[in-house]
């Protein structure tokens, strides 16, 4: 039977970079959502904007958050499906400046 490396506790309980930057994005993430929400009463467009910035930063970073957001998009997709199509255009342009890149390196 093969036996596993001990990893030391020390090095289990304290936090990686990665992760406590992940966090704080999630928290960033949430946090825009939020003043999106307070701004919306206010006159203009003013708060959709931030709130949708928060939800792409949480969407990003958190795989609940994307798992929840395949769960309402096969529920509702009319009512996701114009969110769908930028990420799609989104995508695709990050695709072919990559391979732009590839190719003149």
């Amino acid at each position: 039977m093969h036996r596993r490396a001990a990893i030391p506790r020390s090095l289990l309980a304290r936090p990686t970079l990665a992760r406590v930057r992940q966090l704080a994005l999630i928290g960033t993430g949430w946090s825009l959502i939020g003043l999106g929400a307070l701004m919306s009463p206010l006159p203009g467009p003013f708060g959709f904007p931030v709130a949708l910035a928060g939800g792409v930063i949480l969407l990003r970073n958190s795989s609940d958050a994307r798992r929840l957001f395949v769960r309402l998009k096969r529920r509702h997709p009319r009512l996701l499906s114009p969110v769908e199509r930028i990420r799609v255009k989104l995508r695709h342009r990050r695709n072919a400046a990559r391979a732009k890149a590839a190719a003149t390196a």
